[in-house]
């Protein structure tokens, strides 16, 4: 089944960016990002879904372009974003309640697992049953995420082709992800730099 626009076309694409995003908000977006489920892709869909469809705060663009910055520095990835939304949206305390609301539930919910794991001990067959049940629900939740976020590259394009290559670089030739990162930075802007400077208007 396909989604189609109101004449029948392709269905309609987000907005420009909206309005700012308030203190109460940005801290209830990353606590719902943090209850997140898969991980890292989880709660990136989820900030995709809060700030790029739903809000409209930012376009697609600039989403990616910040995950791509948050994966060169030294820290979480999420904890890297959680930072610079934070600070895009409310500054140096925007910051704080991001990272408060990101690590919140992670944390509560981890206190608790941790103390009914210690009660699963006293019962061997239901630790038997995790592997069984709890990864494979949690690897579809990675992999239903992965396909949303690179809907927009999984296409015959110069991206797909970058991609690829760095994922060669990865797993045949081993190289350094550091490497990869500076390579496909170059790259990328040896590939789409000149073109949208060219459509940039004068």
């Amino acid at each position: 089944m396909s989604l189609a626009g109101p004449d029948g076309g392709p269905p309609p694409r987000p907005g420009p960016p909206g309005g700012p995003i308030t203190r109460r908000a940005l801290f209830g977006i990353f606590v719902k990002a943090g209850l997140a489920f898969g991980g890292g892709l989880g709660i990136l869909a989820v900030l995709e879904q809060e700030l790029v469809i739903k809000r409209r705060a930012i376009d697609r663009e600039e989403f990616l372009r910040l995950y791509g910055l948050g994966r060169i520095v030294p820290s979480g990835t999420m904890t890297a974003l959680a930072v610079a939304y934070g600070y895009r949206f409310a500054g140096p305390i925007g910051t704080a309640i991001a990272l408060c609301g990101l690590v919140l539930p992670a944390l509560v919910i981890t206190v608790a697992l941790t103390a009914a794991y210690g009660l699963l001990q006293q019962h061997r067959w239901l630790l038997e049953l995790l592997p069984v049940t709890i990864l494979p629900a949690a690897l579809a939740f990675i992999v239903v995420a992965g396909v949303r976020l690179g809907h927009d590259v999984f296409r015959p394009s110069r991206e797909l082709l970058l991609a690829a290559a760095a994922f060669l670089g990865a797993v045949v030739l081993q190289l350094n992800p550091v490497v990869l990162l500076l390579a496909g930075g170059a790259a990328g802007t040896l590939l789409f730099g000149r073109g949208r400077r060219d459509r940039e208007p004068a």
